[in-house]
């Protein structure tokens, strides 16, 4: 094996050095640091270059202390884009190149990478030199072998890293095992329904790893203190380095190269009534009007199957006559409509000639299918001019006539193939070539047909759209998932949670799930009530609040489950919408500044290695320990306040130290709930539909123990104006010891934001301030901008 670096302009003075049949050309002399360090020819590739007698290691250094490594098997670097990644945004940080005996060492402002002379390894250490993580010497640390993929001949490339004994992995996207540390693993990275398959990972030692491929993957840390990854029909070993130490600086480095995510329309963060089927225009308009009725809460009503006369047919069937006026009268009562489509295409309508006389389906054998779709088509997402035709079709249909958001269904597409033919896209020919080369990618290409569609409308409207897969970057398209077609138990419901939690831990901010599950689920079921009460409490604190269970006899309104449940499920209905200000606040903070607002306990509590494999709860941003109960007839459940701070709880104001273990009661109509000390939690008026009192006070509930920050985002909640810079933050603080309330200066404007606002404030004590009803006493404020200072007694 044999290693030459060279430098722009000059070769490097050869040390001649051998090492296990290892030649090193590297510089005599200390070089000063340079921005761009390249080999030859592949100057606009930037990096450092490092050939060795099995092919050629780039090691490129990006600012936000992140770094690209990519090994291929031949002489130069190859195009490797990828459209879940942009390189771009690796922006190329300077770095100095130092050689020792040993290694060859490339240090960045806070990274440092070394190379190897022996073996031709990479490990990565931070700015104080401390190891962070390393590949493996032995027997080697990355390899390129030719294989077979779907009989076809290509290359599979693999990486091996050492792990130390008591780090935790998190990520992978969102798998069902019910495991929230991924250690000792081994997980197929392939797009399934209830499965979601995205290869970045989040170390507890505070990196992570991003790794550059669209084909199915094999994860594997069996081995336990080694980790192996490896892809079938990919080119290159390439991935990216990402040092933190926080999760949230981590999962900001991945946004950044993969995208930011997007503002959803404010109603978007309600409560959604979605089921299987509504039988005929008249049910749907009548579930919404009874929710009004009820003084239920209520934003977004969801039109599932039954809807179409065929599969791409984008026609109503004769059940649901002049959408346009049902849209229209939906919004009149502020209900927001949502329709579910899904990438396949029925022969016999006119949106599947299109898509035929032009070529842009998928490439697959007839006996991909199953029987119930046999004779459909997949249309070719990785097609520009496809997903172009793909959001015309929507459009003319759904958008033109007022739809409010688009339902992605069957996006792996694992309803496109039969299970014993193996991967999805397996066999197929895409625009983008051999299917299983990006067979990850499809439920991104998907959803940028419809983003990149609206985002070109004028009306300027946010894109919404909810999906049943993801991958890499698809927060950029404005797309949450959901969990997928789950079962209708207390084991499935417990699952969920670390499900949702490592999704997260994924850089892709917007979850869901059927709540109640999907598979089963009879209303008049007493397990099922409870189940269903159970979910519902959990679900409204996920980022996205979303009814849509009970199959069985499809019905699932939350007056379908008797009264003492009824009066349970509004309760947190409306829990959701006091709320709304803190959770447009969350979501404000995951588009502009990286957040994630469902937080695994490893968040905000590293150093707490209790706190590292907690599964059954998580932080909802920064004030909020949620910890939902997960067992049939429970009445209590134990809950760990992680240590570091005095907690509250919600629903009693009672101040408990951090770093234990309690017991809470847990009657079916509490879910246990704690406040974190130094808190100001904002809060909203009770209100049917979001936005509905937008003069009413903010109720500021502030929990004493500790100093505290928070803030209020506001924008116009229905346009792209933030990104022009249209959009308010409302700072605040608490100090403790002189218990003073300040509320800093705004920052920003946006038209319509109100000159002056008020404010109902009060101090959280056992008894006063709790539950989710609005709270009395306390004190009023009103702000009308600059510095306003308020000091409350004990």
């Amino acid at each position: 094996m044999k290693i030459n670096i060279k430098a722009r302009g000059r070769c490097l003075q050869a040390l001649g050095l051998s090492c296990m049949g290892l030649v090193l050309s590297a510089s005599a002399q200390s070089p000063s640091p340079h921005p761009d360090v390249v080999v030859g020819e592949q100057q606009t590739l930037g990096g450092e270059l490092i050939h060795l007698t099995n092919g050629t290691l780039r090691i490129k250094p990006c600012e936000g202390e992140m770094a690209r490594v990519t090994f291929v098997a031949g002489p130069t670097i190859p195009d490797l884009s990828n459209p879940a990644v942009s390189d771009a945004a690796c922006t190329p940080a300077a770095f100095s190149v130092h050689d020792s005996a040993g290694a060859i060492e490339i240090e960045t402002a806070g990274l440092r990478i070394g190379v190897n002379r022996n073996t031709g390894s990479v490990r990565f250490s931070d700015a104080q030199g401390d190891a962070m993580l390393a590949e493996t010497d032995w027997p080697f640390p990355r390899s390129i072998t030719p294989t077979v993929t779907d009989g076809q001949a290509v290359n599979q490339a693999s990486v091996w890293f050492a792990l130390t004994p008591l780090e935790r992995l998190y990520g992978l996207g969102q798998h069902q095992s019910g495991i929230l540390n991924q250690r000792n693993l081994q997980v197929m990275l392939s797009q399934d329904n209830t499965n979601i398959s995205i290869p970045f990972f989040i170390s507890s030692k505070g990196y992570g790893v991003l790794w550059n491929s669209g084909a199915v993957t094999d994860w594997n840390n069996r081995f336990r203190q080694v980790l192996a990854i490896r892809s079938n029909d990919a080119d290159a070993v390439d991935y990216y380095y990402i040092a933190g130490p926080s999760f949230d600086k981590i999962i900001a480095g991945y946004r950044r190269l993969s995208g930011a995510a997007p503002l959803f329309p404010r109603w978007a963060y309600g409560f959604w009534q979605s089921k299987l089927a509504y039988s005929s225009r008249e049910q749907l308009l009548g579930v919404a009007a009874k929710y009004r009725a009820l003084h239920i809460p209520l934003d977004n009503m969801v039109l599932d199957a039954g809807w179409e006369t065929g599969f791409g047919s984008r026609e109503f069937t004769q059940a649901y006559p002049d959408p346009k006026s049902m849209v229209e009268q939906l919004h009149d009562e502020h209900v927001h409509l949502m329709v579910s489509i899904w990438p396949l295409f029925q022969p016999g309508n006119r949106n599947y000639d299109d898509f035929n006389a032009k070529n842009e389906f998928v490439t697959l054998g007839p006996d991909h299918l199953p029987p119930y779709l046999a004779g459909s088509r997949l249309y070719d997402a990785f097609s520009a001019d496809a997903r172009g035709i793909y959001w015309e079709q929507a459009k003319k249909s759904l958008y033109d006539i007022g739809v409010d958001a688009f339902w992605m269904d069957s996006t792996e597409p694992a309803d496109l193939y039969a299970e014993e033919h193996g991967p999805m896209l397996a066999g197929a020919k895409t625009a983008a070539g051999d299917g299983s080369k990006v067979a990850n990618l499809f439920p991104l290409m998907t959803t940028a047909a419809i983003y990149d569609g609206q985002r070109r409308q004028p009306e300027d409207k946010r894109v919404f759209i909810l999906t049943r897969s993801a991958f890499t970057g698809m927060q950029r398209n404005a797309a949450a998932a959901w969990s997928g077609d789950t079962l209708t138990t207390f084991d499935t419901l417990k699952r969920q949670i670390p499900a949702g939690l490592n999704y997260s831990l994924t850089g892709l901010p917007y979850w869901t799930t059927d709540i109640g599950g999907f598979v089963g689920g009879d209303t008049t079921d007493p397990a099922y009530r409870e189940l269903f009460v159970r979910w519902f409490e959990y679900g409204a604190f996920c980022p996205v609040f979303r009814a849509h269970g009970a199959r069985q006899n499809n019905q699932n309104e939350l007056w379908s489950f008797g009264e003492s449940a009824q009066e349970i499920l509004t309760r947190y209905d409306r829990l959701r919408y006091r709320l709304m200000p803190y959770i447009y606040m969350l979501a404000g903070k995951t588009t502009h500044e990286g957040y994630t607002p469902m937080r695994a306990l490893a968040f905000d509590f590293a150093s707490d290695s209790k706190a590292l494999d907690i599964s059954d709860e998580f932080m909802f941003g920064p004030s909020l320990l949620v910890a939902p109960v997960t067992e049939l007839g429970a009445t209590s459940r134990r809950v760990y306040l992680p240590k570091g701070t005095d907690w509250y709880d919600f629903w009693t104001g009672q101040r408990i130290a951090g770093g234990q273990t309690i017991d809470r009661a847990a009657p079916l109509s509490v879910l246990p709930l704690y406040v974190r000390a130094g808190s100001i939690l904002t809060l909203g008026p009770e209100e049917g539909y979001t936005g509905e009192h937008p003069s009413a006070p903010t109720e500021l509930r502030i929990y004493p123990g500790a100093d505290g920050d928070a803030k209020l985002y506001s924008d116009d909640g229905l346009t792209y104006g933030y990104e022009k810079g249209q959009y308010a933050w409302l700072p605040m603080h608490w100090n403790d010891a002189s218990r003073t309330l300040t509320i800093e200066a705004r920052q920003g404007q946006f038209a319509g934001d109100p000159e002056s606002r008020e404010f109902h404030v009060l101090l959280v004590t056992p008894g006063h301030g709790t539950g989710e009803a609005v709270a009395e006493g306390g004190r009023r404020l009103t702000y009308t901008g600059g510095v306003q200072q308020m000091q409350l007694q004990k």
